[in-house]
């Protein structure tokens, strides 16, 4: 009695513990992922795995034979399947099949969701119904736990990304320094998106496809850089651009312009266009260019530049909120090109003079204040000229103002043709300007000085006859450069050869000499 009560006693408490199990599993998959509701996705990739140990192993204590259960994930690229993890280590080297068939032969198949199944080493029919049903349940919950997990996710990259926005519109506002934002928000944008390149480049907007700089790149460790190579495909892309737009602006129309989505080249296998001679492939092939995406930085119906990127080894699909974002981030980055281009447009005026479009006086003076550092740096000698426009009061009192603005702008021009291009020409304000002569000695600026005033002489305006000027040289070796002295110098020299007749010119060292001398040069002006 004693013997047959315990035996009773104790099959009586396997059935309960045996009913008691399956909710102990459940519960503890609800739990162990709950547990993981403030890990960030590196957190979560380290335990992830131990997730499914777990999972697998409880399941497979479930049944008194200790079967095979093993957790699968579909690549849906290949359409292959890899065993992520098993509940015996021994299973654990098996690792691709072609498909589920060769699993379902030999065992029994519950999904999870699309991308993971469960895999139990029993046939099918010898689950009774109660065991089917657990397996089911067991699925359902870890499938919403991962669905749980992955509107985690989900949280957590819009997170990273409206930082990463904010970041980047802070960066942008705050510095004028180009290159170095747009470096910085490549970078920051290749890391949050897990991308193998990115970089931006800025286009030309007179002159369709003409890349003027790529800016630094981000490339993951282990890849070459590749943004200096230029595909085909992309500046075909840019002069289908350009065509749109000349079509839309020319036929007035907005709807003709190109929206944010089909503006972008987004080729998920470059392997896969058309490419006769190869060129594309063996490029693609030394660069692992799997996948290609161009944003374009646009603005007003042009095309300032491009957020590109690459996808080395395999193929990469972008999602609707990832071309969303990265549509954002590439307004962003236009606006910073279109401060920087605001800013340097601003400085070009403070520096310039509105007339001629020459240097101003300001600028003449900051110029000759660095290259008389740099010619003592490197000794070598440095020449100065002043230049004034002759007659030029005749010409307003007969002609009018706009006209005598006319000869100034001539003057501009004719020197812009005669000197050189390391050359700095400055209008100082009315008819007088200065010229900064680099690596150049006082005799060869005598002697270029008296050829300009011939060529000036030769330019001639079609209503108010012959430009003439005086021109007054000075020049200095390395150890006696002074930027102030040589401009009075040379002032004083113009001085000298209005003097002399006008339409000359004399070096500093005749200041001396009188009105007679014969360094000078006597011409005829029809003015």
């Amino acid at each position: 009695m004693r013997v047959a009560y315990l035996f009773f006693g104790h099959n009586l408490v396997m059935q309960i513990f045996k009913q008691r199990e399956p909710l102990r599993l459940l519960s503890e998959i609800i739990q162990l992922f709950s547990l993981t509701k403030n890990l960030n996705r590196e957190q979560w990739s380290i335990v992830y795995k131990d997730l499914w140990k777990v999972i697998v192993r409880d399941i497979s204590l479930l049944f008194d034979s200790r079967p095979l259960v093993q957790i699968w994930t579909l690549d849906k690229q290949y359409k292959d399947s890899y065993q992520i993890m098993a509940s015996s280590s021994q299973a654990i080297g098996l690792s691709k099949l072609t498909n589920r068939i060769d699993l379902a032969e030999k065992g029994c198949i519950f999904d999870v969701n699309d991308e993971h199944f469960l895999y139990v080493e029993i046939p099918f029919q010898s689950l009774n119904e109660e065991q089917k049903m657990l397996l089911c349940t067991i699925t359902d919950h870890v499938k919403i736990s991962l669905e749980w997990r992955e509107s985690l996710e989900y949280g957590f990259d819009v997170k990273r990304r409206i930082d990463l926005l904010h970041k980047i519109t802070v960066s942008i506002r705050g510095s004028l320094d180009l290159s170095d934002v747009l470096a910085t928000t490549a970078r920051d944008l290749g890391e949050t998106l897990g991308i193998s390149r990115c970089f931006i480049r800025r286009y030309d907007t007179n002159i369709p496809g003409k890349v003027l700089a790529t800016e630094q790149e981000f490339t993951q460790p282990g890849l070459v850089k590749a943004a200096d190579i230029i595909f085909d495909f992309e500046t075909e892309w840019m002069k289908s651009l350009y065509r749109q737009f000349e079509k839309a602006a020319s036929a007035n129309e907005d709807e003709l312009f190109p929206d944010s989505e089909s503006s972008m080249l987004y080729l998920p296998d470059v392997s896969k266009i058309q490419d006769p001679d190869g060129l594309v492939a063996s490029l693609a092939e030394a660069v692992e260019l799997k996948t290609f995406l161009g944003v374009p930085l646009l603005y007003k119906g042009v095309v300032l530049g491009s957020l590109c990127f690459h996808q080395c080894q395999r193929e990469r699909h972008f999602q609707k909120h990832d071309l969303e974002f990265i549509r954002q981030v590439a307004d962003e980055a236009t606006i910073a090109m279109t401060h920087a281009e605001m800013y340097r447009h601003i400085q070009q005026q403070a520096k310039t003079d509105s007339l001629t479009g020459l240097y101003n006086k300001a600028s003449f003076h900051e110029n000759l204040h660095q290259e008389v550092e740099r010619a003592r740096r490197s000794n070598s000698e440095l020449s100065v000229m002043m230049i004034d426009l002759d007659f030029l009061k005749k010409v307003n009192d007969t002609y009018g103002h706009i006209l005598g603005d006319e000869m100034i702008k001539l003057l501009g021009s004719r020197l812009r043709q005669s000197l050189r291009q390391i050359d700095i020409i400055a209008r100082f304000g009315g008819d007088e300007f200065g010229v900064i002569l680099p690596e150049t000695s006082y005799d060869g600026a005598k002697l270029l000085g008296q050829r300009l005033a011939e060529e000036i002489l030769a330019t001639i305006h079609p209503i108010a006859g012959n430009l003439s000027a005086s021109i007054g040289v000075a020049g200095a070796p390395p150890e006696k450069l002074e930027g102030e002295h040589l401009i009075e110098l040379a002032d004083k020299a113009l001085y000298l050869a209005k003097k002399r007749g006008k339409s000359r010119s004399c070096g500093a060292d005749e200041l001396d000499q009188g009105v007679e001398s014969v360094s000078s040069i006597s011409l005829t002006t029809t003015n």
